[in-house]
């Protein structure tokens, strides 16, 4: 505190107590009628609010339970269709057939075929856009197996079910996205139609086309489109003949959003106001995952905001402020409760949980609920504020008095010690040439000349930040800029320095061969991290891309060049590990070479015992000796659900507080408990560990990963 306001202060002491304590007694004796008058509010308008939110939830908990009535009607009558079409004499029409392949073909296709809004696929960009469909005919597909002449009378009773698709979409215009038949005989027909089936599509592989023939009867669930990122509920009904011999299964699909146009939230409440759609899992294995946010919307006014979260959410009802809402749900009661949740007072209003059938939930911050009271406790305080005008006046003629008297009897002490926070200001700001200019001929003094040494040395640590900052764009940029899409196989790399720069690499190049196009993958570690080893990787890495296509064939070649030419370009305190491999989709092998970069962990998904095998090499790291040579690493060979980890020793030397180090085991177990996550997820879950495990110790080496998952072939994306 500096001297001025230290005076300040004093004066301010000596001239305000008194009227302090005037003051407060007149307010504390109006401020308590106004208290009074502001709590009663608060208790009425609180009562109001749960009255309403009980009568918005009960009300559009039944608009739910009406519209999925709606929808088993119809998936009933779309049953009932189907299965006259069976047990009626065959048709005498021919009504014109589209199979898949004629959607597919520019002079076969139907003529009405056009871009459908309500219909989306993702482009090869990853964009989503608008299908074409057509609204006249439905679709044929004849899964792989199955002979055309064998089904051609099945073909013809399912084609009159265009009528029948047609004037079930009129229900409710815009409700069903898709409505199609299955049958047992490998004959699948969608409406409306369209193209781009898979060619190993089979529609009795499909979960709800087995539900449904499990239980027997109408099957509903609620699932998200891989396609377009969006919440569907489908609904499923087996189709029997008259001796009781299972036809098939006939299903519709809805769009989830559609199920809430009545949705309404109060004016009032809008845009601070979270509602939700949940489902109920009751999750014996993990409790905080019982409560499912399938849908939520933040404008509560419009279908089109009901959103799908990114990733699964959850509500976790394992929090103790949630017991009484975790009780009532599993009761299957509707209530309003008032709850402490994300660190704010919230008012929870929910409907009826019926199995895992999803419900709606509304969260209103209390404090929008209470808005009203509390401006009418402001308008409270203006009036308390203009009676007690008077007192105020006197205590600011006071604070004047005080202030004028500080700052004259201050000034001469305070004006050197401003120049120098002013100036200081500025240097913060990247001045550097800024001076001050004091003349008291005492400490003041002599303090304003240390300060003028410093401008030119905050300049050049200023130089050398900026050019560690450009150093660290520039290595960025020799790292991939995005992971190659790879059929067959998921791919992901990620690096971490600990410092601006550092020597960790990883790369990905595509290898031109004879017969074949596989795919580098380069993971390599330099002694050290900063701007030394940030040299030698982008040395390394140059080397690379320059050797590699007249290496493409010949690993262990690739490996000796590249260190004989890093033995020349280096010193002997540098050296560094690298890890060589040929990643061929087709044929789902990978051959390697290592040098001095292990271990190499591979998962094997079908091995019950001893999932992780733990790949070791003997390759000497590159820029010791020139002479080195290096050997093939036996071929490895990928099933379906194996995945390769390679990284740097970064990952498991990582030390916490008390020393220990995270060690393989660790890594091993995390990569077993996460192998059934997409590449980038299980990639997301190591960094995790390690900064748990870390604590707030700082990182003391790179941290660099790449993963290779095998997938199948029906999940793999365009390959590089």
């Amino acid at each position: 505190m500096n001297f001025r306001t230290k005076l300040l202060l004093l004066l301010l002491t000596i001239a305000l107590l008194p009227l302090g304590l005037s003051f407060v007694a007149q307010r504390n004796l109006v401020g308590y009628y106004g208290n009074k008058l502001a709590e009663d509010t608060h208790t009425l308008i609180n009562d109001n609010a749960v009255n309403l939110l009980h009568v918005l939830v009960d009300d559009y908990g039944r608009i739910l339970s009406r519209d999925h009535a709606m929808a088993r009607f119809a998936l009933q009558a779309q049953a009932q269709a189907v299965r006259q079409a069976f047990i009626a004499p065959q048709p005498k029409h021919h009504t014109p057939i589209y199979l898949a392949g004629d959607f597919d073909h520019p002079f076969r296709q139907p003529a009405d075929l056009s871009p459908s809004p309500l219909h989306l696929r993702r482009d090869q960009n990853g964009t989503l856009s608008p299908m074409s469909v057509s609204w006249n005919h439905q679709v044929f597909y004849l899964v792989t197996d199955t002979e055309p002449a064998a089904v051609t009378d099945q073909l013809q009773r399912l084609a009159d079910m265009t009528g029948t698709y047609r004037s079930l979409q009129q229900i409710e215009p815009n409700l069903f996205l898709w409505q199609y038949t299955a049958l047992t005989s490998g004959v699948h027909s969608s409406y409306p139609g369209k193209g781009g089936y898979p060619l190993d599509y089979d529609p009795r592989r499909r979960q709800w086309y087995q539900q449904a023939v499990t239980y027997g009867g109408t099957v509903q669930q609620v699932l998200t489109d891989v396609t377009t990122g969006s919440l569907i509920l489908t609904l499923a009904q087996p189709v029997y003949d008259d001796e009781g011999e299972l036809l098939g299964v006939t299903a519709l699909d809805i769009d989830y959003r559609k199920l809430f146009t009545d949705w309404i939230i109060p004016s009032q409440w809008r845009g601070s106001t979270k509602s939700m759609i949940m489902r109920l899992n009751l999750d014996e294995i993990d409790p905080t995952r019982q409560l499912e946010i399938l849908l939520t919307n933040r404008d509560n006014n419009v279908s089109r905001d009901w959103s799908l979260p990114l990733t699964p959410e959850y509500i976790d009802l394992t929090d103790p402020q949630l017991e009484p809402v975790a009780h009532d749900l599993l009761q299957g009661r509707s209530a309003v409760r008032k709850v402490d949740y994300a660190g704010e007072e919230v008012l929870f209003a929910y409907g009826v949980s019926t199995g895992d059938t999803p419900f709606p939930l509304v969260m209103v911050p209390y404090e929008q609920v209470i808005a009203p009271a509390a401006r009418a406790r402001q308008a409270v305080n203006r009036q308390i504020t203009l009676g007690l005008s008077f007192s105020a006046l006197l205590t600011l003629v006071a604070v004047l008095a005080a202030v004028l008297l500080a700052l004259r009897h201050a000034r001469r002490v305070t004006d050197p010690i401003t120049q120098l926070a002013t100036a200081a200001q500025q240097l913060t700001q990247g001045q550097f040439d800024t001076r001050v200019d004091i003349r008291t001929n005492d400490e003041l003094q002599n303090l304003g000349e240390i300060f003028n040494g410093l401008g030119s040395r905050l300049a050049e640590r200023d130089k050398l930040k900026q050019s560690l900052e450009l150093a660290k764009e520039i290595q960025q940029q020799l790292l991939p800029r995005e992971t190659p899409q790879c059929s067959n196989f998921d791919l992901i790399g990620v690096s971490r320095y600990c410092d601006e720069t550092g020597g960790d690499y990883y790369d990905f190049i595509p290898l031109k061969e004879a017969d074949s196009t596989t795919l580098g993958v380069m993971v390599g570690d330099v002694s050290g991290h900063g701007i030394g080893a940030a040299l030698v990787m982008a040395s390394a890495r140059g080397m690379l891309h320059a050797l590699i296509n007249h290496h493409s064939g010949d690993l262990p070649g690739l490996a000796a060049e590249v260190n004989r030419q890093l033995c020349r370009s280096t010193d002997d305190s540098s050296f560094m590990t690298l890890f060589f491999g040929a990643l061929d989709p087709e044929k789902r092998t990978f051959n390697w070479v290592s040098a001095g970069q292990a271990p190499v962990f591979l998962y094997r998904s079908q091995q019950i015992d001893e999932q992780i095998e733990v790949l070791q090499s003997s390759g000497i790291p590159m820029g010791i000796i020139s002479s080195s040579e290096y050997e093939i690493e036996p071929t490895i060979h990928f099933n379906p659900g194996d995945i390769l980890l390679i990284g740097t020793d970064g990952i498991w030397e990582t030390h916490n507080f008390a020393g220990e180090m995270f060690g393989t085991k660790r890594l091993c177990d995390v990569l077993r408990q996460s192998a059934d996550l997409p590449a980038d997820k299980i990639a997301a879950r190591v960094f995790a560990e390690l900064d748990q495990f870390r604590g707030d110790r700082t990182v003391d080496d790179d941290l660099t990963l790449v993963l290779i998952k095998a997938i199948n072939a029906i999940d793999s994306k365009q390959t590089f």
